[in-house]
């Protein structure tokens, strides 16, 4: 039985040393390892503030805070003063061109009322040169009189016409222009709301962004920073591989005493196969703690790991939700479409304009053709007058020029309202629409001038905004480095696994054996050679946790008693 004991504990030897160069191989990686995660923890945060000074240096354009803050303040009151500033002048012209339709909507009724009287002043022509030819010689002159009459009506009829078609053309232009007005209204509206809205806004939501971003970052980085504690934990479980690897030592200090072959005539064999039990019993033992110890380990080295992984996690999920979202995006505004709106109704309504104020101007000349018409009238219904006054026969037209005369002062009176309308739109539009037609063109040099600053301005903005954008897209809470040196930590942990369940399957293997030999505590005697070559074993445990388990498993408790702790007596958690 000792022979087959002697025998068989070779391979577990073979084991044993196998165990201990890959315990130490592990070990000394997860060591090596450790290096590497500290500093990819101290990359991250290094990562952060790099990120948060790119950041804050693409926003300010490398000024400090105040002064960017003032600059854009600058700039946000200079936009405002101009547009607001334009806003008026475009209100100006609104309520010159209103005011200016309001007049010539008169026109109309002016027209109609001159065709009317000299539709009627034909009529009394004719009715006075038919009693003129009645009347014989006498009213042979007066007929003259009448036939110049009839011509005149005839000519004011077709200035009244004339007038009425221009009048009708102009009122359409009229129409057209009040459109145009409106379009340009709410383009100017729709516009300079956008500019206010984004001026006052903009700038304050991306301030407001860049801060919280900032913070942000900081926070995460600073999040980051608690992987510390579980990794200074897994630094401290490295340690636990000099008491293993000591551990290790006496498991193979017992089994090679015990694979010495120390049988000699003199030796009891049964003493010998007692001695070799304990020996296998020990070793045993000593492996079921080094199984506990690895075991302790591992699942300190699996909570430190879990807990490595519920911080990046939580990160990962405060990730899905930057600041950078709540600012404005700039470029989903549509400035050109709506700056460009602008412009084309602001030209549409100034081309009307200057087109209606060209027909008001030719209206007034037809209305002065019509006025010098009037001035014949009254020479005509003046020298009726005298000859109706000299010749009796005539007398019976008299009535007919008095209503000659009366025509003639309502034709004069339409002239003259007329006139005072024209005038009164002439008036108007030199008050607003005259002035900013003719400064239409520096006007909108300017105003183009100022919207290309804005439109800068706006991408410098989006610019900033979108690198905010992509410094928080970008900004991981750990390096490459330190997940590859995780990666590596859990996969020597994953080996450790492994190695629990070796040192488990030998410990169990030993434990059989050490029962199949029959030993026991009482099987040797206190001055058997074996006795004391148990003893000189144990007292080479560098480890006294050790020393103190064996010699009460052995039966040498009383004589290892005032055995002090030695240089290898180190508690393990």
């Amino acid at each position: 039985m000792a022979d087959t004991v002697h025998a068989s504990l070779a391979p577990f030897i073979d084991r044993i040393k196998t165990i201990e160069r890959v315990t130490e191989s592990i070990y000394l990686k997860l060591g090596k390892l450790f290096p590497a995660i500290k500093s990819g923890v101290d990359q991250s945060a290094q990562l952060a503030e790099d990120a948060i000074r790119a950041v804050l240096f693409a926003h300010r354009g490398g000024a400090s805070a105040e002064l960017a803050k003032r600059r854009s303040e600058d700039f946000l009151e200079d936009a405002t003063f101009f547009f607001d500033k334009a806003s008026q002048t475009e209100s100006g012209f609104l309520n010159a061109i209103e005011a200016s339709i309001e007049n010539l909507s008169q026109l109309d009724d002016i027209i109609d009322r001159i065709r009317a009287d000299s539709e009627e002043m034909e009529i009394v022509s004719l009715n006075a040169m038919t009693v003129a030819l009645k009347s014989g010689a006498a009213g042979r002159a007066f007929s003259v009189i009448t036939d110049e009459l009839k011509r005149l009506s005839g000519r004011t009829i077709q200035h009244a016409n004339d007038l009425s078609r221009s009048g009708s053309s102009l009122m359409e232009e009229l129409a057209a222009l009040q459109f145009a007005l409106s379009e340009l209204t709410e383009k100017q509206n729709a516009f300079f709301s956008a500019v206010r809205e984004t001026l006052e806004h903009g700038f304050r939501e991306l301030d407001e962004a860049v801060d919280s971003a900032a913070n942000w970052l900081r926070l995460l980085a600073s999040e980051a920073q608690r992987v510390r504690e579980p990794v200074s934990d897994i630094m401290q479980s490295v340690q636990v591989q000099d008491i293993i690897r000591q551990s290790l030592d006496h498991v193979l200090l017992s089994l090679g005493a015990a694979s010495e072959d120390s049988f000699g005539a003199n030796i009891d064999r049964g003493e010998e196969e007692l001695f070799l039990g304990e020996i296998t019993r020990l070793s045993a033992a000593l492996l079921d703690d080094i199984h506990n110890q690895v075991a302790m380990s591992l699942s300190r080295l699996r909570g430190d790991f879990s807990g490595i992984q519920r911080i990046i996690a939580e990160l990962d999920a405060k990730r899905a939700a930057p600041p950078s979202s709540r600012a404005m995006c700039f470029d989903t505004i549509d400035f050109d479409g709506l700056s460009s709106a602008y412009l084309h109704a602001k030209t549409e309504a100034s081309t009307r304009s200057a087109r209606i104020a060209v027909g008001v101007l030719n209206l007034a000349e037809r209305f002065k053709a019509v006025n010098s018409i009037l001035s014949r009238f009254r020479n005509i219904v003046t020298a009726s007058r005298i000859e109706t006054a000299r010749n009796k026969a005539l007398s019976i037209v008299s009535n007919t020029v008095a209503g000659m005369m009366d025509l003639t002062e309502r034709l004069a009176t339409d002239i003259n309202a007329a006139g005072e309308v024209t005038r009164g739109f002439s008036k108007a539009l030199t008050a607003g629409v005259s002035e900013y037609l003719g400064n239409a063109e520096d006007s909108r040099e300017l105003l183009e001038r100022e919207l290309a600053r804005l439109k800068g301005e706006f991408g410098r903005m989006e610019n900033s905004r979108m690198r905010l954008c992509d410094a928080e897209a970008g900004f991981v809470p750990f390096s490459d480095d330190f997940n590859a040196a995780i990666g590596g930590a859990q996969d020597e942990a994953l080996r450790i696994e492994g190695l629990a369940r070796d040192l488990d399957d030998m410990r169990g293997e030993l434990q059989h054996r050490a029962d199949l030999s029959g030993a026991s505590k009482q099987g040797l005697s206190a001055d058997s050679i074996h006795n004391h070559r148990l003893k000189a074993i144990v007292e080479r445990f560098t480890i006294f946790n050790h020393k103190q388990a064996a010699s009460q498993m052995t039966g040498l408790g009383q004589e290892l008693d005032n055995v002090g702790a030695e240089s290898g007596d180190v508690t393990l958690f």
